[in-house]
C-alpha cells in the first residue's frame, strides 16, 4: 500500500507538471525582466552572443517549471491553513471588520459551515457522539442532522470554493514565476483534485463515516487503497491532534508545512497526554454559529 500510494500521488504530480511545463514559459524574460547572465560578447560593437543569450532562457525557464510543485503545494497549504482555522473556526468573527460588515448586511454570514459543531461532538478516539440522545437533541447536533456526513467532508459547493479563494494567489504568484495562465491552469486544476480526494478519502472514514460517492463530491474510492499507508497514517494521526488539542493546533489536514512554519504543529508525543476517555473538545474559544 505504502508503495502503490507514493507511486499514484507522484505520477499524479508528474503528469500535471508534464502538461503545465509544456505551456510554461521558456524564460523569466517574457515578463520584460531581463535575465542576469554572463554573455560571450563578439565583434567589435561587442554584442551579445545570441546563443549564450538563448542558453540562459532555457535556463531560467527550467527553474521557473521546476519551482511550480513545491509553489503549490505552498500555497495549498497556506490556503488550507487559513480557511481551516479562520473561517470553519469562526475566528473572523472575532474580526470588528467582519462584525462591523455584518451589522450592515454588507456580506453574508461565514459560520465555519458546521465544524464548530463538528468538534464539538467529536470524541478524542474520533468516534462521534451520535449515540447520545441528549447531544442528538441539541441545537449544535440539530444543525449536522441533515448531513449524512455530519460537516466533514468537501462537497461539490465547497471545492468550488475552494477554487475560487485560491485563484488570486495562484495566478498571481505563478505570473510573477514567469508561468502563462493556461499552464498555471494545467498544474492548479490536478493540485485542487488532489486535495480534495485527499480530504474525502481522509476525513469522514476517520470519524466513522460513509464514503463520499461522486454525486456529492470528489469519490473517497479513489484513494480508498491507501489508507493505513504511511502517508495517510501521518495525516491521520496529525489530524487526531487538532481534535484532542481543541483545535488550538494542526491546522493543516492534507498539506502539512504551514503549521510548522508560524508555530501551532503538535507532536504526537505532546498531544497524547492530553487525550481524555469518551470526551469531545469542543474548539477553545470558538464563537457560536449563532453569534456570527
Amino acid at each position: 500500500h505504502n508503495c502503490k500510494m507514493h507511486v499514484v500521488m507522484s505520477c499524479a504530480l508528474a503528469c500535471a507538471l508534464g502538461s503545465a511545463s509544456a505551456f510554461a514559459p521558456s524564460a523569466l524574460g517574457k515578463l520584460g525582466v531581463a535575465p542576469r547572465t554572463h554573455l560571450a560578447l563578439t565583434g567589435s560593437n561587442a554584442r551579445p552572443n545570441p546563443r549564450a543569450v538563448s542558453d540562459t532562457k532555457m535556463d531560467m525557464g527550467v527553474v521557473s517549471t521546476l519551482a511550480g510543485v513545491p509553489l503549490m503545494y505552498a500555497l495549498m497549504s497556506v490556503n488550507e491553513y487559513i480557511t481551516h482555522r479562520y473561517y470553519q473556526h469562526n475566528e473572523i468573527g472575532k474580526v470588528e471588520l467582519y462584525q462591523t460588515l455584518r451589522k450592515m448586511d454588507k456580506i453574508p454570514k461565514l459560520d465555519g459551515g458546521g465544524h464548530v459543531e463538528h468538534h464539538a461532538e467529536t470524541y478524542d478516539d474520533m468516534q462521534l457522539k451520535t449515540d447520545n440522545k441528549v447531544w442528538m437533541n441539541s441545537k449544535p447536533a440539530q444543525r449536522l442532522n441533515g448531513d449524512p456526513w455530519r460537516g466533514t467532508i468537501f462537497t461539490w459547493q465547497v471545492t468550488a470554493m475552494m477554487f475560487m479563494q485560491c485563484i488570486p494567489s495562484v495566478y498571481l504568484l505563478f505570473f510573477l514565476l514567469g508561468w502563462t495562465p493556461l499552464a498555471t491552469t494545467m498544474l492548479f486544476i490536478p493540485a485542487m483534485i488532489l486535495h480534495g480526494l485527499v480530504w474525502n478519502t481522509l476525513h469522514p472514514h476517520m470519524h466513522g463515516l460513509p464514503d463520499v460517492p461522486a454525486s456529492v463530491g470528489l469519490p473517497s474510492s479513489v484513494f480508498a487503497f491507501a489508507r493505513g499507508s504511511k502517508v495517510f497514517e501521518f495525516l491521520r494521526l496529525n489530524h487526531v491532534g487538532h481534535h484532542v488539542a481543541s483545535g488550538a493546533a494542526n491546522y493543516n489536514v492534507c498539506c502539512p508545512g504551514m503549521d510548522h512554519l508560524v508555530g501551532t504543529f503538535m507532536t504526537e508525543k505532546e498531544w497524547t497526554p492530553k487525550i481524555r476517555h469518551r470526551e469531545a473538545k469542543e474548539i477553545a474559544g470558538a464563537m457560536p454559529s449563532s453569534a456570527m
